[in-house]
């Protein structure tokens, strides 16, 4: 009865399933009804209602609890559409915290000693052993294109440098690194069970204790934002969480409390969603709270859950390490992405744009612009270095089919612009598994308000904000210009102001925008054939139905239906392999209605090309051309 009370304070009603799998034995009721029956009428209501309650949610068989979730969280992140796996190929002892790097997992197995490298892409040899034998390792983390190895028996922190740990700090007085966690500039966060610390490696190798005094903290985690730490106490089964300081992290204050098994809670490792939701590890499962500590779902695994992690090509795969092996949990909800390296070799990959971020930019990572219920949308600006006022601005929005794909994917895009004199802004936004159509053009709307809002603090001229998007975020860029005053279409959340005082802008129209091989057509074109066909399309997934279900929806979505003569100018850029006469309608239907607006063709390109070493100063001196016209 515990879940139950557990989820009646979350907002239990008895309606909305959350498909927890919790077995509910009759011989409770049972073993009291001979008393029950004879005792008070008030005893015999209770007992009614309770078993009434008892046979609906086993209506549909013990494995299934019929519950509801609160009311601003109706959907689970968990896609139980598709079957857990359990990884093969070697003999895992022990795997304890694993870390992605996009298709990459890396697994430290504690007891046997070794670090493994699992590279589903790679069929000769998906699994490589690291580090035999150098340390028992507990846990990884991968940031700035580096990966972070706690190991515990040897009371030291190593980072991978190709094939080879090597020591980055130990802990001079003996402390074991249980777990830990890295910030996008490089610090860690560790946990150290024994002495109840967490300790505070800076980017540097500088150590210093910053909370003590906690009952075994465990797993530890960081909001995406970077701003709340969460710490899992392993014996309470207690998730705290603190606002993080460099000098000190704290007051605690309890997030969630996991329900005790019969082994205790055993509140172990972390993670967290990109919309922040935190999943801890418990004695029987993971547990799903969102921000607010409202328990969201939990997800059971043949064996007692260690630790867990995002991972897999489109970060929505949570790989939970359990005392029997890597159980693979398909989700509904994506993982945080990691920072790139902002500086040193590894910001110039062999082939591709750098990332490296100059010294003439301003960078400011991870900016919350906008908040929808409990989700911060974030940002990354990159802000040219001089007394300049009134400077131009763009919001770039990056592609991924409406359902993949991250705000760093455009990171040398947004640092290109801006070395050329924009002030630009790297949006993230809400992709189709985590919120359907019309989430993400909200998201986009809001950006622009949210620059115009605090066009002062940026320097930025608010009469001259463009947009620029790629693929999927072609198409609502598109959108953006063609839509921007269609009310249904306009974000409903809150957007940030950041001086107080500030009136929010009402406009989100952009003074023009660049559409990269993004389908402005969506009722019609290929988009809508797929849908129709009723093959597996990126659109109905997106938008949540096929065209024959929900046709409004699709001419909703669509940006060429929208065009008016009141429209911003709009470029189209595409490669000659890459279907240019995707955008003939629209251009058609621009020039007709005296909008500017042109197309160009980049002569071998193919799609993506505006994101390859080879063709992105061509994309960017077209692009800037267009918009200082």
């Amino acid at each position: 009865m515990a879940v139950l009370h557990r989820l009646a304070a979350s907002g239990y009603n008895g309606s909305t399933p959350i498909r927890a799998p919790i077995i509910f034995p009759p011989r409770p009721f049972l073993r009291y009804l001979p008393l029950l029956i004879k005792g008070p009428a008030v005893y015999q209501q209770v007992f009614f209602r309770f078993f009434i309650l008892f046979l609906s949610i086993t209506a549909a068989g013990f494995t299934t609890l019929s519950s509801p979730l609160p009311a601003a969280d109706q959907t689970s992140p968990v896609d139980r559409s598709r079957p857990q796996q359990v990884l093969e190929g070697v003999e895992l002892e022990l795997p304890d915290g694993a870390s992605a790097a996009g298709g990459t997992l890396f697994i430290p197995d504690v007891k046997a000693r070794r670090l493994w490298r699992f590279q589903p892409s790679n069929a000769q040899n998906r699994w490589r052993a690291l580090g035999e034998g150098e340390g028992a390792f507990s846990a990884t983390f991968y940031q700035l294109g580096t990966l972070y190895v706690a190991d515990s028996a040897g009371s030291r922190i190593l980072r991978l440098e190709g094939n080879r740990l090597v020591p980055w700090v130990e802990f001079s007085d003996g402390a074991r690194p249980n777990d830990l966690v890295v910030d996008i500039y490089g610090n860690a966060l560790v946990t150290i069970t024994r002495e109840g610390e967490v300790r505070r490696v800076a980017a540097d190798g500088t150590i210093a204790t910053v909370a003590s005094g906690l009952e075994t903290p465990n797993g530890i985690a960081l909001s995406p934002d970077g701003q709340t730490v969460y710490v899992s106490l392993y014996k309470p089964g207690v998730i705290v969480q603190a606002n993080v300081n460099n000098e000190r992290i704290g007051p605690f204050t309890e997030l969630a409390r996991l329900e005790p098994t019969e082994r205790g809670a055993l509140a172990d490792g972390m993670t967290i969603d990109r919309a922040g939701n935190v999943y801890c590890c418990g004695a029987a499962a993971v547990w799903i709270f969102n921000p607010a500590g409202a328990l969201l779902d939990r997800i059971e695994t043949p064996q007692r859950p260690i630790n867990c992690v995002f991972g897999g090509a489109e970060a929505r795969d949570l790989y939970i390490s359990t005392f029997g092996g890597v159980v693979v949990q398909p989700m509904r909800a994506y993982g945080v992405a990691p920072n790139p390296p902002m500086s040193g070799p590894a910001a110039h990959p062999p082939g591709r744009p750098p990332t490296e971020i100059p010294p003439t930019l301003q960078a400011d990572l991870n900016r919350v612009y906008y908040r929808e219920g409990h989700r911060k949308l974030l940002c990354d600006l990159f802000v040219p270095q001089h007394d300049a006022s009134g400077m131009p601005a763009i919001v770039l929005v990056h592609g991924g089919g409406w359902l993949k794909g991250d705000k760093t994917k455009f990171r040398p895009l947004a640092i290109k612009l801006a070395q050329q004199g924009f002030v630009t802004m790297a949006i993230e936004y809400r992709l189709g598994y985590e919120a359907h159509f019309p989430a993400a053009i909200h998201d986009c709307n809001a950006a622009v308000r949210f620059l115009r809002t605090n066009a002062a603090h940026f320097n930025v001229d608010p009469d001259r904000i463009y947009a620029v998007g790629g693929s999927a975020g072609g198409h609502l860029v598109g959108l953006l210009a063609t839509a921007w005053d269609v009310p249904e279409l306009q974000p409903t959340g809150s957007i940030v102001a950041l001086a107080s005082n500030t009136p929010v802008a009402e406009s989100s129209r952009p003074a023009a925008a660049v559409v990269m091989a993004g389908p402005m057509q969506i009722a019609t074109g290929s988009v809508a054939d797929r849908s129709h066909r009723g093959q597996e399309s990126n659109a109905t997934h997106w938008i949540g139905a096929s065209i024959d279900e929900a046709p409004q929806l699709y001419h909703l979505a669509d940006a060429y239906e929208k065009i008016s003569s009141d429209d911003p100018p709009i470029l189209f850029i595409t490669g000659s392999k890459d279907n240019p006469e995707r955008d003939h309608p629209s251009l058609a239907r621009l020039q007709e209605l005296g909008v500017r607006t042109g197309q160009i063709i980049h002569d071998g390109a193919t799609h993506g090309h505006w994101n390859r070493a080879e063709w992105m100063d061509r994309v960017v001196a077209d692009i800037v051309e267009f918009l200082q016209q």
